[in-house]
């Protein structure tokens, strides 16, 4: 890496996109403040600063995610704070956690069992092509209400919406269009669970209230929309980077084998050093200061995770995957941004009012997976070299080519 003070522009070269941690590693040590001038925003590395900025959302707001969701499907949870964004989390977040969560564990096996069928008989393939792109997306469907055949319809649909994301009309007008064929889709199924209930999420959804309101429409709309495109890759992803960790340490994958309760330390560690997601935005609503620089209001403000879950003054050898520490929360994260003298949590997800409410689903099924599908082939192995790339706001390897012995 060159000297000199790390810049915007080092953050999207192809040196730091094989491998981020010497530049986090430069920034946490000498610049903790950031300001990319490529990008026109500020970027904290340090994990104290990072759970500092996500759990303050009256000075750093989400807004920064209307931008880029609402051209796409409309306004979401993302965007939200205060009191609006309490009162709509409070009606979609029940479905995921506790006894609701439990409820929907045979959908989540059902879609890896149907899954690894179909490669029963082969010896060779990629395990992104064939379960982690596929189950998180097949598991929402499963759990949403959708016929088994609206599967590929709905995988079509949110990889669309998904690329509408980036910064590029046409791409952008694609992902509206697919979101209006996703609104055709559900308003038949919508009328159909206002009139008949089920124990489906849609229409749990559809009849929730808190403070005695319900969605509209269009907010249920935007919001199945949402969950196809956050709930569906950043599982894949982070299903993704854990098995990689598992498949490059032979040795782990057989202590996992040998103690299947260990499946959930290691993947806890994995979200830790490899957590999916490099990235969160924020807004400043006032003035701030950080390390002696003022930043306006109406600033935007990136939180590097990556960085602040590899902070070696609150990890031991940081950039080292092993479920055996101690300084790491292991197992679901009940209260997220945990930190005491002894253990912190991993800020894979997130933190504070935004932390990703679909957290605990993805968990469940990573750890299913694992047990029921990675750790029963035999021999597993790679058989190429792959190595997690930073793209965009993500950091995940683009596929897991493995033989097994049959």
């Amino acid at each position: 890496m060159r000297a000199g003070p790390v810049t915007g522009a080092d953050l999207r070269n192809e040196e730091y996109a094989r491998d981020p941690f010497p530049v986090w590693r430069r920034l946490r040590d000498e610049q903790p403040l950031l300001y990319d001038e490529v990008g026109d925003r500020w970027m904290l590395t340090r994990y104290d600063d990072v759970r500092a900025v996500l759990g303050n959302p009256t000075t750093y707001s989400a807004r920064t995610y209307q931008e880029r969701f609402r051209p796409v499907f409309g306004r979401t949870l993302a965007e939200l704070d205060g009191p609006r964004h309490i009162r709509e989390r409070t009606i979609v977040a029940p479905a995921f956690v506790g006894r609701s969560l439990e409820a929907y564990r045979p959908y989540i096996e059902r879609s890896i069992d149907s899954l690894a069928a179909a490669v029963d008989s082969q010896e060779a393939f990629d395990l992104v092509h064939v379960m982690t792109g596929l189950l998180p997306l097949t598991t929402i469907s499963a759990m949403l209400g959708f016929a088994d055949r609206d599967t590929p319809l709905l995988l079509e649909i949110g990889g669309t919406i998904l690329d509408g994301l980036a910064d590029e009309p046409a791409a952008r007008a694609a992902g509206a269009d697919a979101h209006r064929r996703l609104a055709d889709h559900l308003g038949p199924i919508m009328a159909a669970r206002r009139s008949e209930p089920t124990d489906d999420l849609i229409s749990r959804i559809v009849h929730a209230e808190a403070d005695g309101e319900r969605l509209s429409d269009e907010e249920i709309h935007s919001f199945v929309s949402f969950l196809l495109v956050a709930g569906g890759p950043t599982t894949d992803m982070a299903l993704r980077n854990f098995w990689w960790a598992l498949l490059t340490e032979p040795d782990e994958l057989e202590k996992c084998r040998q103690e299947p309760e260990r499946v959930g330390r290691a993947f806890s560690e994995s979200l830790r050093r490899d957590g999916p997601i490099v990235y969160e935005d924020r807004r400043t609503n006032v003035e701030v200061e950080w390390y002696g620089t003022v930043i306006p209001p109406d600033s935007d403000v990136v939180v590097c995770l990556g960085a602040a879950d590899t902070d070696d003054s609150v990890f031991n050898h940081p950039e080292t995957f092993d479920p055996d520490r101690s300084d790491l929360l292991m197992g679901v994260e009940r209260k997220p941004g945990h930190r005491d003298n002894e253990t912190a949590g991993h800020l894979a997800f997130g933190l504070g009012s935004h932390f990703c409410m679909g957290y605990q689903l993805a968990r469940a099924e990573a750890v299913a997976a694992t047990h029921r599908f990675l750790l029963a082939l035999p021999a597993v192995r790679l058989v190429e070299p792959q190595t997690p790339h930073v793209t965009w706001y993500e950091r995940t390897v683009s596929a897991l080519p493995v033989r097994v012995r049959r």
